[in-house]
């Protein structure tokens, strides 16, 4: 039982710092607002406000709200997105879990692999569109789909040949072409 509660904290610890730094990627605008009552920098969506204000005070209220973007929890890119970083976090546990057979290691190993599985399968399936042979490495979503892919294999070979001495430096060298390949889309 132990296994499966350290498994399941790890997935959830290796997606913290991607769901931190989405809450980040909301750009803020800022806009600089000439009118005489206001002589600073304002947030674009406090232009609204302050149009309202205007319009009442001129003894019109024509006042419309609109509705804001909210943004979808779970979609298909980032099922994608989520698996590959998980697939990653996992493989770095791997590496720091203590190397003993039906350990924590072998299973953390496992799950990257798995992890790295899905990650390539959801992002065939998703982003098949994106995916143009024709421009070869020249397309950075090509070089991204061949070296996770090949960070997968990497993960899959590791697994494969453990315990025997040598199948470190392929989950070590499926991991960093894994980090690569992530990286490239950030």
């Amino acid at each position: 039982m132990y296994k499966h509660w350290l498994l399941g904290g790890a997935l959830v610890l290796s997606c913290l710092p991607v769901l931190a730094e989405e809450a980040l990627e909301q750009p803020v605008r800022w806009t600089l607002d000439t009118s005489p009552r206001a002589e600073w920098l304002q947030l674009a969506s406090a232009d609204e406000a302050n149009e309202d204000e205007a319009t009442e005070h001129a003894g019109v209220n024509t006042a419309v709200t609109k509705p804001k973007f909210k943004e979808h929890l779970v979609t298909a890119s980032k099922i994608h997105k989520y698996l590959g970083i998980g697939s990653l976090g996992l493989a770095g546990l791997t590496l720091l879990a203590p190397k003993e057979e039906d350990g924590a290691h072998e299973y953390l190993a496992k799950g990257a692999a798995a992890l790295g599985v899905g990650a390539v399968i959801t992002g065939l399936v998703f982003h098949w569109d994106d995916i143009e042979l024709n421009q070869g490495f020249d397309n950075p979503d090509n070089l991204h789909a061949l070296l996770t892919t090949l960070g997968t294999l990497g993960f899959l070979g590791a697994v494969s040949e453990a315990p025997a001495s040598g199948h470190a430096g392929l989950g070590a060298g499926g991991a960093i072409s894994m980090a690569i390949g992530i990286k490239m889309t950030w």
